[in-house]
Order: C-alpha cells, then sequence, then structure tokens
C-alpha cells in the first residue's frame, strides 16, 4: 500500500499539480518563518497525508463500529458524556485537520446520543446521495447548511451532538467574523457561535491528530464552561486560537490546497 499511495501523491502534486500555486502561496504568507525548502517539505508531507484521506475515505462504506473505534480513539470521552448526561446538548466543532470524515464516523459510534452533522450539499446530485450514504451510514442524520438552525432550533433542550466544520471560507454567509489567522485577515462563519448561544450548547473544538498511517485521536478541548453564554466574536476567536495553534504544531495535516483567503476585509 505504501507505494501505491507514495505514486498517488507523486502524480496529485507533480503531475495534475492539484491546487499547487494556490498550496504554495498559502505556506509562504501563513507561514513566513519558515524558509522554502522547509515549506517544500510541508508541502510534499501534505500532499502525501491529503492521498491518504483520499484512499481512507471508502474504508467507511464497510468499517463497522468496532473497527472505527479501532482506528479513532477519542481521549477525554468523558466530559462530553458527562454534558450529554446532564441533558445538555454538545457542539463539537473540527477543521480540515487530518481525516475529519473518520470524525464523524467516531462520533456516530460513541457518544451514546443522536449525532448530526451540518454539510454544504454538492451540485451534483448523484455526488449528494453517495457522500449522503457514507455519511450517514453509521447513524449520523446530515443536515443541509440552509436547515439547520431551523432543525437544530426543534431539538432545543434535548441531549443530543452536533457536529460542524467549520474553518471554511464563508463565501454565502450573511454575516462573517473577521479575525487575525495565521498572521492574515481571515473571515469566519459566525454560525457556530450563534447556534451555541440560542441552543445553550456546551461547546468543544476537536483538536484531531494522525497516530500514524490509518490511526487517529481525538481530544475535545472546551470553548465554553457548562451555561456559559459567549459573544459571537469571542467565541469564534476561541475557536480559531486551537485551530491555528494545530496547524503550527502539524503544518502537514491542514488543506494547504483550499482557497482559504479568496475574501478581502471590509
Amino acid at each position: 500500500m505504501l507505494p501505491l499511495l507514495r505514486l498517488l501523491a507523486w502524480l496529485l502534486r507533480y503531475v495534475f499539480r492539484f491546487r499547487l500555486p494556490v498550496a504554495r502561496d498559502n505556506l509562504r504568507r501563513a507561514l513566513p518563518e519558515l524558509d522554502a525548502p522547509a515549506r517544500e517539505r510541508v508541502l510534499c508531507r501534505q500532499y502525501q497525508k491529503l492521498t491518504e484521506v483520499i484512499v481512507e475515505l471508502p474504508w467507511t462504506s464497510i468499517a463497522t463500529a468496532e473497527q472505527v473505534r479501532a482506528h479513532l480513539r477519542f481521549t477525554n470521552l468523558p466530559e462530553v458524556h458527562a454534558d450529554l448526561a446532564a441533558g445538555r446538548p454538545v457542539l463539537v466543532l473540527a477543521a480540515h485537520l487530518s481525516n475529519w470524515e473518520w470524525m464523524l464516523h467516531g462520533l456516530a459510534v460513541d457518544m451514546g446520543a443522536p449525532v448530526y452533522a451540518a454539510y454544504k450539499p454538492p451540485h451534483s446530485a448523484r455526488a449528494d446521495r453517495v457522500m449522503l450514504a457514507l455519511r450517514s451510514r453509521l447513524g449520523i442524520r446530515m443536515l443541509p447548511a440552509k436547515k439547520l438552525v431551523r432543525e437544530l432550533m426543534r431539538l432545543r433542550g434535548t441531549a443530543h451532538v452536533t457536529g460542524m466544520v467549520a474553518d471554511q471560507m464563508p463565501t454565502s454567509s450573511g454575516g462573517r467574523v473577521w479575525l487575525k489567522f495565521l498572521g492574515r485577515d481571515t473571515a469566519f462563519f459566525p454560525g457556530p457561535a450563534e447556534i451555541a448561544r440560542l441552543g445553550n450548547y456546551r461547546a468543544y473544538f476537536a483538536a484531531q491528530r494522525r497516530v500514524r498511517r490509518g490511526y487517529y485521536e481525538v481530544e475535545f478541548e472546551a470553548l465554553n464552561a457548562p451555561g456559559e453564554v459567549l459573544e459571537v466574536r469571542t467565541f469564534t476567536e476561541r475557536y480559531a486560537a486551537r485551530v491555528e495553534a494545530l496547524i503550527r504544531e502539524r503544518p502537514e495535516e491542514w488543506a494547504w490546497t483550499h482557497r482559504r483567503w479568496k475574501l478581502q476585509p471590509p
């Protein structure tokens, strides 16, 4: 498998040049303390990790709950379980780090409560059906972003988990929170903070790290205390700070190919 992964990563970078200029520019601007050879090493490892995520994705179509638990370990579940046992809903915010698709399945098998996940439907109806089948196979209930708030307000007062990958560029969002992120003016969705406030959620950042190929661990880092209501900017700052810290710790794990900084601040 390893030679095949290396070949696919090489093709992705050197033959197809998948968003290579975007990735190089993002790295240069976000991590200027790294010299050019160091950035190229990060870029090489990032294409390797991206290839692993692509190859690992089909496994979710056949994986059992026991196999998911074996490959994805949550390190501090008791705190989250205590919130759910107390009747508090839990908001889990992730980022495009390591294998976020596998993390979703880990939530489904280990939370012990209904799990909902926000997603943006792709333009292709066929692709939407395929991704929904993959993501919902172990019990995740997928909610389109446009219906998210309405559905979550219906769940107020019930113990459940809502998962979101919140480091995307908010192109269609009605509002944006502008922060300094990796040294650059960056727009974030205000939605997670608003959902946490309106639904009285206990919020956690899911810090996912790759242990070795095909094995991951996730640590839940609390973004608020039980019952603590935060302003939108404060909440978003806490989330962004944790994402940035994890990127600086393991820069090869983030999706540098994403066009994250297309928007300009007002």
